[in-house]
């Protein structure tokens, strides 16, 4: 998966995660409050039924006292009538309640109590409309009521069992507002509860989102960061490790191509430099170590030599005519010539530690570290020999007829006091003498005293 693709899905996902878990958590907290709010909406509204009930049912049961206050029979006529139309508005309106009334499985009791009640209204009804009409005859004879019917009204058992359960509709009217009181309690708890798990989804989700953020990110972010590290820390002489391929397994295929294509540059800046380092310390023509890298070894073995306290030899050699070989032979034979000359070098001084280097034009160098002057000279012999063997025609040589060398050979064990020069200037002083008071051709080995011209002369 691309980067940017993977960038994008990072922040979806995140985004989707967050957004699931809000609607989540407000989805739970709707429910617990809505069905919180709406038991206690239905309770309050039955309180408030209930209570008008009550009243209603209070104002409409008659006042039977009356009648025997009055000693008209139209008087009592009359009252009758208006307690049988209360009634009546009572029934009517406790009907219409009961029929639009939805019963939950807690409320048989209220349904009971008021179809009791209205039933009760209904016989008090029939009871007082036998009154009235008894009350009408009487008042058609204008005789007097009896007082045994006006007793009869008075002591009328459905109103008395009315009045009974007016007191119990009251009750639970009470307890019912009790419950609505609890209901409000636990609406409130309902909503903190809804609230608290929607926050608490809520942070989960941030959570988890977040969570997955860090993870992906860190798959992209890890890479790119150990990337700018290893380009702010690697050397171009030390490749990244291996290992170190491990950081960029799982990374998007952008940043794998862009670490791919840093450690292909380094290893070709590294081998740019390698080429470059070796160019520099390596002569062209025939492939030694030039005059910096013999400056450069002969300061490293010489430290070296003054801490373990072993000899350290120098071999300086120089072509004999060979000026003179180039003019006769041309140039090109001149660089064959010395291409020769440096094979045999490399071929005698075979050790690992040997550095063979070439330091000027026809002016050879070998140094020597933990050797002693007898094997030095042994060695500046074996390579006047060998050289010999190839017997490369000379005709303007005076010394022989095929090219010959002169070797000036020191060799001491440094001391605090002397630096790597002194060592140089024995070298040179030997080959010196070799050259100019025994004739060339030969190796001549330089006393602890001598001194002569300085290797700068040689150039």
């Amino acid at each position: 998966m691309g980067l940017r693709r993977r960038l994008f899905t990072l922040q979806a996902a995140t985004l989707a995660i967050v957004s699931v878990g809000a609607l989540f958590g407000w989805g739970v907290n709707t429910l617990i409050s809505q069905r919180a709010d709406e038991q206690a909406a239905w309770v309050a509204l039955e309180v408030d039924q209930l209570a008008h009930t009550s009243f209603d049912l209070l104002g409409a049961i008659p006042a039977t006292g009356e009648y025997l206050l009055t000693s008209s029979a139209a008087e009592v006529v009359a009252l009758i009538e208006q307690d049988l139309k209360g009634l009546q508005t009572f029934r009517r309106n406790l009907d219409g309640h009961l029929a639009n009334r939805e019963l939950p499985s807690h409320d048989a009791a209220i349904h009971r109590e008021l179809e009791t009640i209205r039933l009760l209204s209904v016989q008090a009804e029939r009871n007082l409309e036998a009154t009235r009409q008894e009350a009408l005859a009487a008042a058609a004879q204008r005789r007097p009521i009896q007082p045994a019917l006006l007793a009869k009204a008075v002591q009328e058992p459905s109103l008395a069992v009315m009045r009974r359960h007016s007191h119990l509709l009251a009750s639970l009217h009470d307890k019912l507002d009790l419950q609505l009181t609890v209901l409000a309690q636990r609406e409130r708890h309902a909503r903190q509860l809804g609230l608290g798990i929607f926050l608490t989804v809520l942070v989960l989700a941030w959570a988890v989102g977040l969570r997955f953020a860090w993870r992906t990110a860190d798959r992209i972010l890890r890479p790119l960061l150990r990337l700018e590290q290893l380009m702010r820390t690697s050397s171009p002489h030390v490749l990244p490790a291996p290992g170190e391929e491990e950081d960029f397994s799982r990374a998007p295929e952008e940043i794998a191509s862009l670490n791919h294509s840093f450690r292909e540059l380094l290893l070709q800046v590294q081998q740019l430099l390698n080429r470059l380092e070796a160019q520099a310390s390596t002569d062209a023509l025939t492939g030694l170590a030039n005059r910096r890298r013999f400056d450069e070894a002969l300061d490293q073995e010489w430290r070296r030599s003054l801490r373990s306290g072993e000899a350290l030899s120098l071999l300086l050699l120089d072509v004999d005519h060979f000026k003179l070989y180039n003019d006769h032979y041309g140039h090109v034979q001149g660089d064959s010539c010395l291409q020769q000359v440096a094979a045999t070098l490399l071929a005698e001084a075979s050790r690992s530690t040997d550095l063979v280097c070439r330091i000027g034009g026809e002016e050879f160098a070998v140094l020597l570290p933990a050797t002693a002057e007898a094997d030095a000279v042994r060695l500046a012999q074996g390579i006047v020999t060998a050289l010999d063997r190839l017997a490369i025609p000379h005709a303007k040589s005076s010394v022989a007829p095929h090219v010959s060398l002169s070797i000036g050979v020191a060799s001491g064990v440094p001391s605090p006091h002397q630096t790597p020069t002194s060592l140089i200037q024995r070298a040179d002083a030997a080959l010196y003498r070799r050259k100019q008071d025994l004739g060339r051709h030969g190796v001549c080995v330089a006393t602890a005293e001598a001194s002569g011209r300085r290797l700068e002369s040689l150039a």
